[in-house]
């Protein structure tokens, strides 16, 4: 089934779907926005689809802005599934993936 939900926050507008492909795989579609201001709303909300499945595919290849805290977003969701026993997989989409190297070559830099 489809699990369609809209989250504006004031500085931009995020729309987080979600589509149960199967019985335990939710495909959570992201698309504007990612920014300081709704990444803990976009974690909350995936969070939330963790305890329902056992594999998550987040795309966010719809997303026109990746700040570097949806980086830190990402690696919580990331460890938080490797806790639940969840296969988690992530389709960046190219400015996502840009971001996302530059975020981990500094993470790497200053550990």
């Amino acid at each position: 089934f489809y699990d369609a939900h809209a989250r504006p926050t004031s500085s931009s507008r995020l729309e987080i779907c979600t589509e149960w492909r199967d019985i335990d795989l939710a495909v959570i579609t992201v698309a504007g926005d990612v920014d300081a201001a709704n990444t803990h709303q976009l974690l909350d909300y995936t969070l939330g689809k963790v305890l329902l499945s056992r594999r998550m595919i987040l795309d966010l290849s719809r997303v026109g802005f990746f700040a570097s805290e949806g980086y830190w977003m990402l690696k919580t969701l990331e460890a938080r599934c490797a806790v639940a026993e969840i296969e988690f997989t992530v389709v960046p989409g190219a400015l996502v993936g840009r971001m996302l190297q530059i975020c981990r070559r500094a993470d790497q830099h200053f550990s």
